[in-house]
């Protein structure tokens, strides 16, 4: 069975709504469905390292996948890349700040996590008329989308996208020896400053952050991020309509 994850259920969506006898399980996040006479597991796995390590770890208790697919939307951090275009990622990376100097001259990375399968990913987008690029992602604990910062990270680790989750995933698939891959859309490009607000600097105090998010007109970043979203949310589904 070919495992998919994903942090939202708004993200599985892309695939659970293409297959049939769809049904979930009680006890976990998992739902079980069939496309084209295969059987398709989708696992919530919550937002961000721990929360996603935590839930495939739960999760694999349960079933024994033949392979792992994530899927789910990103940050651009390489400027060439357009809001709804897919990477398939082949190398993942967790980075966090020092934490005895918390600033963007200090951050410290996890060890780089090869994942299977993206050549395969690749055609599969192109012949459904998607543009894909083979890149890497750095995994954040925190949401990063201030320009600024994704231009610092750009510059420094040459990665294509940021997201926070994939790197704990495929830790977590490397420890069970299953073959996991990735593939993300993107959701908000490396210019973009509706998610300013929401981004993580340790360079700023608690209290600055929160007047920063009061002051910034919330209902419309809202509207904006669903817009994005819905964006990469389409380009997933078309690519997983070829791809199960």
């Amino acid at each position: 069975m070919l495992l998919i994850a994903a942090a939202l259920e708004e993200e599985l969506k892309s695939g659970m709504e293409l297959c049939h006898d769809l049904r979930k399980r009680r006890d976990i996040d998992l739902w079980q469905g069939v496309r084209n006479k295969k059987a398709i597991g989708f696992l919530k796995t919550g937002v961000g390292p721990k929360r996603a390590s935590a839930g495939l770890g739960e999760a694999l208790k349960e079933i024994r996948p033949e392979r792992i697919l994530v899927i789910g939307y990103a940050g651009a951090i390489d400027p060439v890349l357009k809001l709804g275009e897919l990477v398939a990622v082949s190398r993942a990376r967790a980075f966090s700040f020092d934490k005895e100097h918390p600033d963007w001259e200090n951050i410290r990375l996890g060890d780089a996590l090869e994942l299977d399968d993206c050549q395969s990913l690749m055609d599969c987008a192109k012949s459904a008329g998607l543009i894909i690029r083979l890149g890497e992602t750095m995994t954040s604990s925190y949401v990063l989308g201030d320009p600024v910062h994704k231009r610092r990270l750009y510059e420094k680790f040459h990665a294509s996208i940021v997201d926070m989750e994939t790197a704990a995933l495929a830790g977590v698939a490397a420890c069970q020896t299953i073959p996991v891959s990735c593939i993300r859309a993107v959701s908000d490009e490396a210019g973009d400053t509706f998610l300013a607000p929401f981004s993580f600097d340790p360079a700023t105090t608690i209290p600055a952050r929160a007047k920063k998010l009061f002051d910034t007109g919330l209902a419309q970043t809202y509207r904006e991020w669903k817009d994005h979203a819905a964006v990469a949310k389409e380009s997933l589904r078309r690519f997983l309509s070829c791809y199960l």
